[in-house]
């Protein structure tokens, strides 16, 4: 009885909660996308909106800040915008380092992209500066990040230097009023190659609270926790999934709302159309291993012996066990270790190994490195395509020059376009495709669009959208996101709208050949976010672009 007592107590780091009932934060949630609250210290509760047609952008801004306020009966007031601490790109409250002092990122429209002080005197918020962050840059439309409670630690969400995915988990400390470190990266055990997003930590700084998309199954995104381990900031227990909070939509922005209840708040899409709420559930406390063997209560000197003699005889009694566990463990971790070995070792052999006929290209999923069925289209000049089922009569086909494009395609994964020349010289001979889960992206290079119109320039074009009809058909549970693009040559506002109608007239086509209109979103960028410098044609080129995101 006291060994099992000692090995729950030494292995269990989970605060079990019953009765967990989900319900929406009455009052605030709207037909439009709520997420990334923040609690100001007189209780009022702030947070992003987005595509709410009342943003400084419009029906396409990813964010404007939002506040509601609760009364004495703990009813939420009706959401109002900020307009002070509002841009017309993403704008996400991180924090408040006083009572009159909030800290907001800003994407880039309008103000710098990076976190921006605000103070307040009387009812308005005024801008104050920009925080010195050393190297902070955000490569993503996406940002998440709250302040610690102390004011002295950042966590981040951001695509940046060291990135394993999409977006990963940052840390910042405070250096001097204004001043910040520049963002460390946490670390491949919370980090994936997938999407890492609205951090949160408890009070203590033991404890993160995170969203991520690595749980895969058709699922959103998950919120886990992982408990820091150490004073590096690198080293984390592996992230595991909260209890009560998750389902088959994307849940995200966790955080305790209210200490006297232990009530947490975040934003789900479960029953929102692809849109954030913003809900309440029981927060899940999780104690720091360091903890569990801590006795919350004082003991006379008389008690603490009998407990040191107790453990004692527990310990010496484990001893032997113990040993004989580790002389069995390390037979099973060589034993182990060999197996892995010698699988890699397949794995790269069969990766690096060319095809038994030369021209001959393994498909491989990206995440898993497994070889997967695909299907082959080729696209010529003038719109005339060939399907071919396997690749045996690809270099015959090739021959004749006539191809333009080679579209390769498996359910479950984004398509890739290559030109002949490209594919011919595939490094190793193996092409890898990337899942299509929520953050992966596609450039739809071929469709081309005439010189300042909407109209689409040729028949390939229209060849590659039917190529995407077919993906997203097969793909029926995916919803995705189109972005347009221009250079910065011309009327900026005339960029932005033309920019808008194009990635509308791809759903337009999509919609008119059988693919829900629910599925697609839209938006207009103009030459706001350019991949290549603007100053060369080449570069204008590839400006001139429409992406395609996946979103869930």
């Amino acid at each position: 009885m006291k060994a099992s007592g000692l090995f729950l107590l030494a292995f269990c780091i989970y605060a079990p909660l019953e009765g967990q009932t989900i319900k929406p934060l009455k009052g605030v949630n709207t037909a439009y996308d709520e997420h990334h609250p923040v609690l100001a210290p007189n209780g009022d509760l702030f947070f992003s909106v987005g595509f709410h047609p009342e943003n400084s952008g419009g029906p396409t801004d990813y964010g404007d800040v939002w506040m509601s306020s609760r009364d004495k009966k703990g009813d939420w007031s009706k959401p109002q915008r900020v307009p002070s601490l509002s841009t017309s790109g993403n704008d996400v409250v991180v924090g408040f380092p006083d009572p009159i002092s909030i800290l907001v990122y800003h994407e880039g429209n309008g103000r710098p992209q990076g976190i921006h002080q605000y103070s307040k005197f009387g009812s308005e918020w005024n801008y104050l500066r920009p925080l010195n962050m050393g190297n902070f840059r955000n490569n993503s439309k996406h940002f998440g990040g709250r302040l610690s409670q102390d004011g002295k630690t950042l966590i981040l969400s951001i695509n940046s230097f060291g990135t394993f995915g999409n977006e990963d988990l940052y840390v910042s400390f405070l250096i001097s009023e204004g001043k910040w470190s520049s963002p460390l990266n946490l670390g491949e055990v919370v980090n994936s190659f997938g999407q890492e997003q609205t951090p949160y930590l408890s009070e203590d700084q033991k404890i993160l609270y995170f969203s991520s998309n690595t749980s895969g199954k058709n699922r959103g995104k998950d919120i886990f926790y992982s408990e820091r381990l150490d004073d590096s900031w690198t080293n984390w227990t592996d992230p595991k999934p909260l209890k009560f909070a998750n389902s088959m939509g994307t849940e995200m922005s966790y955080m305790l709302l209210d200490a006297t209840d232990s009530m947490a708040v975040f934003s789900t899409t479960q029953n929102s159309e692809g849109f954030g709420d913003l809900m309440t559930v029981k927060f899940e406390a999780i104690i720091p291993s360091n903890l569990l063997a801590q006795n919350p209560e004082d003991k006379t000197d008389e008690e603490e012996n009998i407990q040191l003699s107790n453990l004692s005889e527990v310990e010496e009694a484990l001893s032997e066990t113990m040993e004989q566990q580790e002389d069995l463990l390390v037979v099973i971790e060589e034993q182990s270790l060999e197996n892995e070995v010698d699988t890699l070792l397949e794995k790269v052999e069969s990766i690096s190994k060319p095809g038994d006929e030369i021209g001959i290209i393994r498909v491989l999923d990206a995440a898993s490195m497994e070889e997967i069925p695909h299907k082959i289209t080729l696209i010529g000049e003038r719109g005339n395509r060939m399907d071919l089922e396997d690749q045996q009569d690809l270099a015959e086909a090739l021959e004749s020059n006539q191809w333009s494009s080679i579209f390769v395609s498996s359910k479950g994964f984004i398509p890739k376009e290559l030109a002949p020349e490209t594919w011919e010289n595939l490094e190793d001979q193996v092409l890898l495709m990337q899942p299509a889960a929520a953050g992966a992206s596609i450039v739809l290079n071929s469709i081309q669009f005439n010189r300042g119109t909407a109209d689409f320039a040729d028949a390939v074009s229209i060849q590659v959208l039917d190529q995407l009809v077919t993906f997203l058909k097969e793909n029926e549970s995916l919803k995705i996101r189109l972005e347009g693009h221009t250079d910065n040559a011309g009327d900026p506002v005339l960029n932005k709208d033309l920019s808008l109608k194009r990635a509308s007239k791809i759903r337009g086509y999509l919609t008119l050949n059988g693919v829900e209109f629910e599925r697609i979103r839209i938006s207009g960028w103009g030459g706001t976010r350019p991949i290549a410098d603007n100053s060369t044609e080449e570069g204008r080129i590839q400006n001139r672009r429409v992406e395609m995101m996946i979103e869930g």
